[in-house]
């Protein structure tokens, strides 16, 4: 039986590599951009509106604010968890001294140093690098300045989205990542909302192998 599929997985091969020599060598042959596969879904022209509604829709707590009240936004997130200990990227580019929190951490070091500290900490903050309008998801780099597991750890995670970087389709952002990036990051994340599952008797629970509230903040 394997000689089998050996030998049809073998034709198939050449099958295919035939018809792309043969294709190199047709003066007519020329490449065809892939279209974009949120041609399908339906949307509202307004990206912002759009991605609000998804967001929401996928458990996503939405705040819409302008950057001057950023500040207040976060603190009444956090005192309404009452959550008290902070961990953040060393890129996070806020004012500490404005957020109301009873330590910070700053993920600087590597997590064999901090391991202690990272999975006691209420909450996190970190920056999404896009928002995908489509799926109503925030595409979060993880690099060394921003490690992944910033929005795995805390239960609380509050993820700052500029008002500018929300683009309309999943292939969007990840064109937006190759644009921006010269070295692409370790990991490219797309998070929809808390983690979920229903595995046990179809009853949804939170926070599984994440964050069980997550808020974000567009401004």
């Amino acid at each position: 039986m394997n000689d089998v599929i050996a030998s049809i997985s073998s034709r198939s091969r050449e099958e295919i590599l035939k018809k792309v020599r043969a294709g190199y060598q047709d003066p007519a042959f020329c490449r065809k951009e892939t279209e974009d596969p949120v041609v399908h879904i339906v949307m509202k022209e307004d990206l912002i509106e759009n991605i609000k509604e998804n967001m929401t829709n996928n458990k996503f707590v939405v705040h819409d604010v302008n950057e001057a009240d950023l500040y207040n936004t976060i603190n009444e997130i956090t005192a309404s968890h009452n959550a008290k200990s902070m961990v953040y990227p060393k890129d996070l580019g806020l004012d500490l001294e404005k957020i109301t929190a009873s330590s910070q951490l700053c993920f600087d070091r590597q997590i064999e140093d901090i391991r202690k500290l990272v999975f006691h900490t209420d909450f996190s903050i970190i920056n999404a690098f896009a928002g995908v309008a489509s799926h109503g998801a925030a595409c979060v780099t993880s690099t060394e300045n921003q490690p992944r597991m910033l929005s795995l750890v805390p239960p609380l995670c509050i993820i700052l989205l500029k008002k500018e970087r929300v683009v309309k389709s999943l292939s969007e952002a990840l064109k937006k990542v190759k644009s921006e990036f010269d070295v692409l990051p370790t990991n490219v994340l797309f998070i929809a909302g808390p983690s979920r599952t229903a595995d046990v008797e179809l009853v949804t629970v939170f926070g599984v192998h994440g964050s069980t509230s997550v808020h974000l903040i567009l401004y």
